[in-house]
């Protein structure tokens, strides 16, 4: 990592000086987020990347990529996002929804709904 890429180090006991230059920083990399390769590994914690093909920056932990939670505007049943484990949206469509059980559309309860290996659940 080059010098330039780094963020700056607190100097001395001028902490608005130093905030002033941490806030010239993250304007200038925010927009450098690297997207996620198909062939990415997780091997390092705290590697953060867009991954393009679920909508959401994603985070290494522990060998595996977590998505980070975005706020959303709720979903449709059928437009919920292909998801990750332990993603929580909420649909805007549920019918007869049952705690623990896999969500269905084309109703109108608004419930929460969490992401397990192959489906979204009610909870």
């Amino acid at each position: 990592m080059s010098l330039q890429q780094m963020p700056p180090k607190p100097i001395g006991e001028n902490w608005l000086n130093w905030s002033q230059r941490l806030a010239t920083y993250l304007i200038q990399v925010r927009s450098q987020l690297r997207q996620k390769a198909s062939l990415e590994s997780a091997a390092e914690d705290g590697v953060m990347l867009w991954d393009r093909t679920v909508g959401y920056p994603v985070i290494s932990k522990s060998g595996l990529f977590v998505g980070i939670e975005l706020k959303s505007a709720g979903y449709t049943v059928a437009a919920l996002p292909t998801g990750v484990i332990g993603q929580r949206e909420y649909v805007t469509d549920a019918s007869s929804p049952s705690f623990g059980a896999a969500v269905s559309g084309g109703g109108s309860v608004v419930i929460p709904v969490f992401k397990n290996a192959s489906a979204w659940i009610v909870g």
